[in-house]
């Protein structure tokens, strides 16, 4: 029975943790200083996610204090490490998330740990370093935009790629004189240097400093990335700016207020994009027979080609429905009280064409005794006979009601509703032989046997 118990040692608060003291450092000795069972607390994402319903774990999990750790847990934008906890015997303890409560790091493991034994820690290094070249190229990235006078209002570290929040969108222009000054600022490798308030001399913005942290016990530092920035940051960072390898700039996207989004990646993660760019421009050319750079012009041409059929396609449709409400109107005019149509496509314009049209004709000649409310009934079917389809069903008459049960009780993924003269139901799939049942109901209706 594992008991719930600390020992006398304390941990090293968050802020002077042997991973933010030596961001560097892939392995360490240190000794558990308690464990807790199924404790797991939230992650800064889980409580973003307050409303979506948290999966219940069915395995149990252990809340593990360190005296000391290499790994960081989430804080400041930056995600937490993953990595092992190798205990005496050599066995590994996965460590799935390192969180924050308070000024404590806390270790999420699978396995329970005796408070006191002497352990080493491993970390996944390509993790952590992919997140210290995206996290200290945010710092570069907002520098450089302060010197254009454009504030970073936040930021978000993405498994492919990143973003700072702007109060304006920024023109190409300034986006690409930003990404070429931050990338001269990288090939210069300037000194970055983690200093506390002290050592800063000057005065500090602590209002990004999460409330749960107690500034009293904890420790503010500062990130400067030689005269260019100096910011206080819990995270862990690299030691000079060559180390971010490279950044790209991507697209930038509209959000409220007038606020925009301006993408990007730094570090091995631009080789990635332009390894899989370069991949996706290749089968688009062979799909497009043509070189890279012919690809926009193709496209061009395709788009323009697609909106000349799309419109051909729209007045041949509209010739179609029109000779149809016409063949419609006159059966009502000889006499038929129920007519259909029935089309095989998913495409619900047709519909909407065909009910307009003979609406014109019906109101063209209020004279000729043809009535959608009192005397005749039509019925709309489109969908193509498929297990999942996305069709339609309008009926207009005072048959409506009758026709539509017989309907439901012959198409079993037909659903909808409506009252007196009209009634209409989606269709999400649709079998050849209910098309044909309904299609011989429909047909008897008409003929009236």
């Amino acid at each position: 029975m594992f008991r719930f118990y600390r020992t006398m040692a304390t941990s090293t608060v968050v802020g002077a943790l042997a991973c933010q003291r030596n961001s560097f450092l892939t392995s360490f000795t240190t000794t558990v200083v308690s464990c807790e069972a199924n404790k797991e607390p939230e992650t800064s994402k889980d409580k973003q996610n307050k409303n979506k319903k948290k999966a219940s774990s069915k395995e149990p999990v252990y809340a593990v204090e360190l005296k000391d750790t290499i790994l960081f847990p989430e804080g400041g934008g930056q995600p937490y490490d993953t990595g092992s906890i190798v205990l005496p015997d050599s066995t590994k303890v996965s460590v799935s998330k390192v969180v924050r409560e308070g000024v404590t790091a806390l270790h999420i493991t699978p396995t329970a740990i005796e408070p006191g034994t002497n352990v080493s820690l491993e970390i996944d290094w390509d993790r952590r370093l992919d997140h210290m070249q995206q996290h200290t190229g945010q710092h570069l990235l907002s520098a450089v935009l302060d010197s254009y006078n454009i504030e970073t209002l936040g930021w978000s570290l993405g498994e492919k790629m990143n973003y700072v929040e702007l109060p304006m969108k920024v023109s190409d222009d300034i986006v690409e004189e930003v990404s070429r000054k931050v990338n001269d600022y990288i090939f210069k490798a300037i000194p970055i240097q983690v200093v506390t308030p002290d050592q800063h001399g000057g005065e500090l913005d602590i209002s990004h400093i999460p409330d749960d942290y107690d500034l009293s016990k904890g420790v503010v530092r500062v990130i400067k990335i030689g005269d260019l920035d100096a910011n206080p940051c819990c995270g862990t960072h690299l030691t000079s700016t060559s180390q971010i390898l490279a950044m790209c700039l991507l697209h930038q996207t509209n959000i409220r207020g007038g606020n925009s989004r301006l993408h990007f990646c730094c570090g091995h993660r631009v080789a990635k994009l332009a390894t899989e760019s370069s991949a996706i421009l290749k089968n688009a050319g062979a799909l497009l027979s043509s070189q890279p750079d012919e690809i926009t012009s193709k496209i061009e041409l395709l788009n323009s080609n697609y909106k000349k059929a799309n419109s051909i396609v729209s007045s041949l449709l509209k010739e179609i429905a029109a000779g149809e409400a016409k063949r419609i109107y006159d059966s009502f005019k000889s006499g038929s009280q129920v007519e259909y149509a029935i089309r095989e496509d998913e495409n619900p314009e047709y519909i909407a064409l065909l009910q307009k049209q003979l609406l014109t004709l019906i109101n063209q000649d209020k004279g000729a005794g043809v009535d959608l409310n009192t005397s005749n009934t039509v019925v709309f079917i489109n969908g193509e006979p498929k297990e999942s389809t996305k069709g339609m069903v309008k009926i207009m008459g005072p048959q409506a009601q009758t026709i539509s049960a017989e309907l439901k009780a012959r198409l079993s993924k037909l659903a909808g509703g409506g009252k007196g003269a009209m009634f209409q139901g989606k269709l999400t799939g649709l079998g050849k032989r209910e098309l044909d049942s309904v299609t011989e109901y429909l047909e008897k209706l008409k003929l009236g046997t």
